[in-house]
């Protein structure tokens, strides 16, 4: 018969490394209660970081399935005894039960690399006097920067608080960050900052520093964001203030938003078409301050040679706005300042009718930019007017060096005549004076096309040359002097058609006396034919008595 000791009789086995100290006979009630077989109260008496568990509800030995340590942990099988009991294997152990879900590269790594001394931090842990640490599946944080490196090296830090990884960065991969959203930070990427690499705003550092510490793998805070000109190169070297947003936006330098910027914040306020323009075509090739101080400083000069003529005094606001180059607004008022004042009807003359365009402009489709005479040489009249008696009324002018128009005619019209015809060899008197000039001044037709010539002079002044004689020829036997024509003014006079100047006495040979001076006209002298009433028998009447005065009278000429 075999005798073995009374521990070997009463022990189930020996038990397991980490509890190797509770050997012995006299021990076992540290573990096991007299008639209890449940050993739940002792194991958390000892373990305290598996009653934190508990009592906190968070963790593995939180859940419902293992309130029993006896199921999952079995003692008394050697020293050498794996106190953890794996249902299916370790490697297949569902981690969510662990509340941390291993998704993305995390689920590709060896238990053991999370799993280590150097990685436990609870303190509970930390305290177990029996706790191999580096065995133990406890005491593990779960924040990110416990494990990883922080490589913004406390850039990101906010007061007391940390921002979680995971704002940006997946578990998948730690790069590219594609759980970062620049929206949400206080520099939202807007037009053509959103295509720009980030390397442009967030630069690498360093490898290392003097120090030997790793520094951030790029720079993301702080970075200077609050200006523009914290990026970019202000062209306008803070001329125009520090809000660039004013006129910029992000889609483009070039693109303007054409109400940001007030330009009548500057000596050159825009007016009319400037307003209008596009920034570029003044301060294009990055002109700072382009000259403005003369319309010459941007436009050209339309009147080119002309301007070297130009009186002192004249500037190119005095005739031209900004709303446009025409009209022009040099006004008669203007013009009076000038040696060509503007009366009548050159009031209404288009400008380039006497501002000619120079040679030098001609074929220039502009109107524009053609270049007009601005002191035409015109001092007369004809510089400008055909005259329409070739010279003839040279001999009346006042001044030669003006001409003679003005002796006749006015700026007002030109039918407006007021010449005084008494400075001719033919004054006009009587009826004369009402009879219009083109009566006696009779148009000489010309080619097709040409304005007629109107002569001054008349080469015969007499009476038949305008009139016709109703006597017909009865008094042609005493004609002017130079003429066939009767003489009219012997018997005639201007203001009326009746011989006032005609004396029976005189001029006849038959007086009228007696009854005869109280006789119509018409009882003696009848007309010659019936066909014309009007011709009268002057000239070769009878004047014996018996012509009038017998039973039957003796019929004159042409009388049946």
């Amino acid at each position: 018969m075999i005798v073995t000791s009374a521990q070997a009789q009463l022990s189930p086995g020996p038990l397991s490394r980490p509890h190797a100290d509770l050997e012995g006979l006299r021990r076992c009630n540290e573990c096991h209660e007299l008639g209890n077989r449940e050993v739940q109260e002792r194991c958390l008496a000892c373990h305290a970081e598996i009653a934190a568990q508990k009592t906190t509800g968070k963790g593995l030995h939180s859940r419902r399935e293992y309130a029993r340590c006896a199921d999952c942990h079995t003692e008394h099988h050697g020293s050498d005894h794996e106190l953890v009991h794996w249902q299916g294997g370790r490697e297949k152990f569902d981690h969510r039960q662990a509340d941390w879900e291993l998704t993305g590269a995390h689920a590709k790594l060896d238990c053991r690399k999370c799993h280590e001394s150097g990685h436990v931090k609870d303190a509970a842990t930390l305290r177990a006097r029996r706790k191999d640490l580096d065995r133990t599946f406890l005491g593990l944080p779960t924040t990110c920067l416990e494990c990883h490196g922080d490589h913004h090296r406390g850039q990101l830090e906010s007061g007391d608080a940390v921002r979680a990884c995971t704002e940006c960065h997946t578990t998948a991969a730690w790069r590219p960050a594609t759980a970062f959203d620049h929206a949400k930070t206080t520099f939202p990427l807007t037009g053509r900052h959103q295509k720009a690499d980030c390397a442009k705003c967030h630069p690498a550092l360093p490898a290392r520093v003097e120090d030997g510490t790793l520094p951030p793998s790029a720079k993301f805070a702080p970075v200077a964001h609050a200006a523009c000109t914290d990026c970019h190169k202000d062209p306008h070297v803070g001329q125009l203030g520090p809000d660039c947003a004013k006129c910029h936006v992000t889609d483009g330098w070039k693109k303007i938003t054409g109400t940001g910027f007030d330009h009548s914040r500057t000596k050159y306020p825009l007016l009319g078409r400037h307003a209008k323009l596009a920034c570029a075509d003044c301060h294009g090739g990055g002109k700072q301050k382009p000259a403005f101080a003369a319309c010459r400083d941007c436009h050209r000069d339309a009147h080119e040679a002309a301007a070297r003529r130009r009186p002192a005094w004249l500037a190119c606001e005095d005739c031209h706005t900004v709303d446009g180059f025409t009209p022009v607004r040099y006004g008669p008022e203007k013009h009076a300042k000038t040696a060509y004042p503007l009366r009548g009807a050159h009031l209404a003359v288009p400008c380039l009718l006497c501002h000619k365009p120079l040679p030098e402009a001609a074929g220039r489709a502009a109107p524009y930019l053609r270049a007009a005479e601005l002191k035409p040489a015109a001092a007369r009249c004809v510089d400008c007017h055909r005259d329409p008696h070739e010279g003839q009324g040279d001999r009346f002018a006042a001044d030669p060096a003006v001409g003679a128009c003005a002796t006749c005619h006015n700026e007002a019209s030109w039918r407006q005549v007021a010449f005084d015809h008494d400075r001719c060899e033919f004054k006009l008197e009587g009826r004369h004076g009402k009879v219009a000039c083109t009566a006696c001044h009779k148009p000489v037709e010309e080619a097709k096309g040409k304005a007629r010539m109107l002569p001054f002079k008349v080469v015969d002044k007499h009476c038949g040359a305008c009139h016709r004689d109703v006597h017909g020829d009865q008094f042609a036997d005493k004609p002017v002097p130079g003429t066939k024509s009767a003489d009219c003014a012997r018997c005639h006079v201007t203001t009326d058609w009746l011989a006032e100047r005609f004396d029976h006495e005189r001029d006849s040979r038959f007086p009228l006396r007696g009854g005869h001076e109280k006789v119509a006209c018409g009882k003696c002298h009848l007309p010659i034919d019936a066909d014309q009433p009007r011709l009268l028998h002057y000239k070769g009447l009878p004047v014996e008595c018996r012509a009038c005065h017998v039973n039957p009278p003796v019929p004159q000429k042409g009388q049946s």
